[in-house]
């Protein structure tokens, strides 16, 4: 009997065609990014018909550290004429996701004239995937990673434990390499089982909505409200200060002001391991700056990291510093105004007071540099 004619064989090739309907489904309408309120806010702001002249791509700290409203206001008022961005930044933004998402608006859109990804100390993050990777990824990104194989370890648990209790036994490091290649393995043939899940997600938020929109989130009833006016200020995240989020991220802010002066915070220079200058961490961080440079210079894109300051920490390694100079421009904030408190919400995030601040700072580097 010919296998290929068996009910498990057909079974099989069924359920293979219909991952991969489901996967051009879910890329075409970027249901991946519908899993809660910052990814609703990306996907709206991508599927927009409007384009714009310079896009923000980072983590938190960019999400809730650039106002496009202002950004735009200052950038227009100096150049002349109307100038237009997006904060396309998300949570827990690694840079791969940046890549990605870049990759993403291209799809959709003109390439704008400049891109400011951010970096930093909390920005860069090192040897792990982020947990929503997997939805931003496509075909071609899954081969890339196999490619590259630029993590070593599933997350953060891992690479902790690993840290404090290597393998007594690895010959040549063996083990490590065949579990790291493992790994990505994993993660490039998660993107053909995204598609279907993605699309039954959707799905069922549609009908539980009213087939009014393809994300939801239980227990919130203004989610639709959030999202709407994050995407008509064309990205800003802000927090309430009087929110519990608010009130926690500024006991913490106190604590790190008691710990650490105005003066010493403002004169700090990087002291103890260069971590970033080993050749295995930070490996996906560096790797994908690298793409984002490539892609830029394709497009003619000007690139630009952004060093996002954390409240009073520790500044740039000198390694960091050296390797984002070598890609394109590095764009550092003014710390002698952004580490007083009233410009911090918490000690990793702006206020809205400091995001301010520094969107208007941001334009006038971005005009004045481009001229």
């Amino acid at each position: 009997m010919n296998a290929w004619s068996s009910k498990s064989m057909r079974a099989a090739l069924w359920y293979v065609a219909f991952c991969a309907v489901a996967y051009f489904v879910a890329q075409r309408q970027l249901l991946g990014l519908c899993s809660d309120e910052r990814h609703a806010v990306v996907r709206e702001l991508v599927r927009g018909e409007q384009s714009a002249e310079v896009l923000f791509i980072g983590s938190s700290q960019t999400a809730r550290g650039v106002v496009p409203a202002v950004f735009d206001a200052r950038a227009s008022e100096l150049a002349g004429r109307e100038v237009r961005s997006l904060n396309l930044s998300t949570l827990g933004n690694a840079r791969h996701i940046a890549f990605l998402t870049l990759e993403k608006w291209l799809e959709h859109h003109e390439a704008p004239r400049a891109v400011y990804i951010d970096c930093g100390v909390t920005s860069d993050l090192p040897e792990y995937p982020h947990e929503t990777l997997a939805r931003f990824m496509d075909a071609s990104d899954a081969l890339r990673v196999l490619g590259t194989h630029p993590y070593l370890a599933r997350d953060h648990r891992e690479f902790a434990r690993r840290q404090k209790d290597p393998p007594l036994v690895d010959p040549l490091g063996l083990f490590r390499e065949l579990d790291r290649r493992t790994l990505h393995l994993e993660l490039a043939l998660d993107v053909l089982g995204r598609g279907a899940e993605d699309c039954v997600r959707a799905a069922f938020n549609a009908a539980l909505n009213s087939a009014h929109r393809p994300y939801w989130k239980p227990g919130v009833s203004a989610f639709d409200e959030v999202v709407a006016a994050q995407v008509a200020e064309r990205g800003f995240l802000r927090i309430a200060p009087d929110s519990l989020e608010g009130q926690e991220g500024k006991l913490k802010l106190a604590a790190q002001a008691a710990r650490v002066s105005f003066e010493d915070a403002v004169a700090a220079q990087w002291k103890g391991e260069d971590e970033f200058a080993s050749p295995e961490r930070f490996a996906a961080t560096r790797e994908y700056a690298v793409e984002l440079a490539r892609l830029c210079r394709a497009h003619g894109i000007r690139l630009v990291f952004l060093d996002q300051p954390n409240f009073r920490g520790r500044p740039l390694r000198p390694s960091q510093i050296e390797f984002y100079e070598s890609l394109a421009e590095l764009c550092s904030q003014d710390k002698s105004v952004l580490y007083r408190e009233e410009s911090f919400q918490d000690p990793g995030h702006l206020s809205v007071q400091g995001a301010e601040f520094a969107s208007r700072a941001l334009a006038e580097h971005y005009v004045r540099s481009a001229r």
